[in-house]
């Protein structure tokens, strides 16, 4: 969370004005059925920690990660839950006014039975939940892990969809698994390093501080097979001088 919040401040200052956490009580309260605080993945701790409350004018979710409506929700004692050894619901689908359907979105929920390796995250899934109770309906996993999810988010809102976000390049590279270090061994020759958001296999996002510039490489998933490269410099000149080094290299990149 230090650097998730050093990152924001540092690309968008004030972004992080408006985040509350959740009281300590709040959050024993939705980890209670769960098995108790340590069966909540130490990452989503540190995160209800520091925006559990409310994450001010940034928008995670088209639904809510608030704490207070997680809990909320859990008083209809009436209706069936998944299995709280399994799972863990972090978001709430939005109620739209114009779905057909009369179904909130998707809610996500991490799998507690599926940490990481150093215990600190957990794998994520996204589905309606009267749908995970009786085994039904499709089973996306949008992001490995709530990390990935975070970190995509949080570069997605604050620098690619920033006005004006068609100056965002969008690159869809090979299918090769190998693609996504090649693509990070090409960007860190051109001076692209880390952030204080780290990164994983799955979701890399790469700063090059001389030039303003992030780029987020995402490695192939089962819904987009493809590695997925994304671009944006503050400075439009040095933005286009980028584009035109990546499209050079672009057909090498997406060699399977």
């Amino acid at each position: 969370m230090p650097g998730l919040l050093a990152f924001m401040e540092r690309w968008k200052p004030g972004s992080t004005q408006g985040f509350e956490p959740a009281t300590a009580d709040q959050i024993a309260a939705l980890a209670k059925p769960h098995g108790g605080i340590n069966a909540l993945p130490r990452v989503y701790r540190e995160f209800l920690e520091t925006m559990g409350a409310s994450t001010g004018s940034l928008r995670l979710t088209f639904g809510t990660t608030s704490i207070s409506s997680l809990l909320e929700d859990r008083e209809d004692l009436q209706r069936e839950r998944p299995d709280a050894r399994r799972y863990l619901r972090f978001t709430m689908g939005e109620e739209d006014e114009y779905n057909t359907t009369g179904r909130r979105d998707t809610d996500d929920f991490f799998e507690l039975t599926r940490p990481t390796s150093d215990g600190r995250d957990a794998a994520i899934i996204r589905i309606h939940e009267e749908d995970l109770v009786r085994g039904k309906g499709e089973m996306e996993q949008p992001f490995p892990t709530f990390s990935d999810w975070l970190r995509t988010i949080i570069v997605s809102r604050l620098v690619f969809e920033a006005d004006p976000d068609e100056q965002t390049e969008y690159y869809s590279l090979g299918r090769n698994p190998e693609t996504p270090a090649k693509t990070y061994d090409f960007l860190t020759r051109l001076g692209f390093s880390l952030t204080e958001l780290g990164a994983s296999s799955a979701v890399i996002p790469l700063e090059h501080t001389e030039h303003g510039a992030i780029t987020l490489i995402r490695a192939p998933t089962a819904s987009i097979p493809r590695t997925g490269l994304r671009l944006r410099a503050r400075d439009k000149a040095q933005q286009r001088i980028l584009e035109e080094v990546i499209s050079d290299h672009e057909e090498e990149l997406s060699d399977d």
